[in-house]
C-alpha cells in the first residue's frame, strides 16, 4: 500500500519537474480535481450507483501525447475503495480555449475491510477541457473502469465502472 501511494505522490510532482523542459507553454503540463456520478454494470447483477472523486496530473511529452497519474476513490458508501491509475493520453491542441482529449490504460483498484480486493482493471474514456482562464479550466470526462473476472474482456463477463466527471484543471 506504501508504494502505491508513494508511486502516485511520485507521478503527481513530475509536472511541476518537466514544465521548464516544454517549449510550447500554450499547452503546459496540468492538474485536475474532480467528482463524478455514474454506475457499475456487471454481467451478472445489473446496474448499481457508482459515485467517483479524486485528482490527477498529466505530463504533455510530445505533439499531444502524455502521459498522467490519477488517485481517487469510487463506489457507494460502505462499499467504496480507492482507485489508482497510470494513463497515456492524446489532446488534439489547436489554438482554443476548448481541448479535446482520449486517454485509457491501466487501473488498480483497492479497498478496505474486504469491501474491495485489490484488483486490475483497465479504463478508457474522454472529455473536454475548457480553459476559461489562462491557469484554471473547466473539465468534462467521461470514464470506464472495466474489470473482467475470467480475464476475458471481450467476451462478456466483465464489470463496467463508468462516470461522468466535472472538475477543475490547472497549469
Amino acid at each position: 500500500m506504501n508504494k502505491i501511494i508513494a508511486t502516485v505522490a511520485l507521478l503527481l510532482m513530475v509536472p511541476a519537474w518537466a514544465s521548464a523542459q516544454n517549449p510550447d507553454h500554450q499547452y503546459r503540463d496540468q492538474g485536475y480535481v474532480f467528482i463524478g456520478e455514474g454506475s457499475v454494470h456487471s454481467s451478472d447483477n445489473g446496474l448499481h450507483g457508482n459515485a467517483q472523486a479524486g485528482a490527477g496530473a498529466e505530463v504533455l511529452l510530445i505533439r499531444g501525447f502524455g502521459v498522467g497519474g490519477e488517485l481517487g476513490v469510487m463506489g457507494t458508501p460502505g462499499h467504496g475503495g480507492g482507485i489508482v491509475s497510470i494513463d497515456p493520453s492524446y489532446r488534439f491542441l489547436r489554438k482554443s480555449k476548448l481541448v479535446p482529449f482520449v486517454e485509457g490504460g491501466y487501473s488498480r483498484a483497492f479497498g478496505r475491510n474486504d469491501t474491495i480486493p485489490p484488483t486490475n482493471l483497465f479504463n478508457f474514456g474522454g472529455g473536454i477541457s475548457y480553459w476559461a482562464f489562462k491557469r484554471v479550466g473547466l473539465r468534462l470526462e467521461v470514464r470506464d473502469h472495466v474489470h473482467s473476472a475470467n480475464h476475458s474482456y471481450f467476451w462478456g463477463d466483465e464489470n463496467h465502472y463508468w462516470g461522468v466527471r466535472i472538475g477543475l484543471t490547472f497549469r
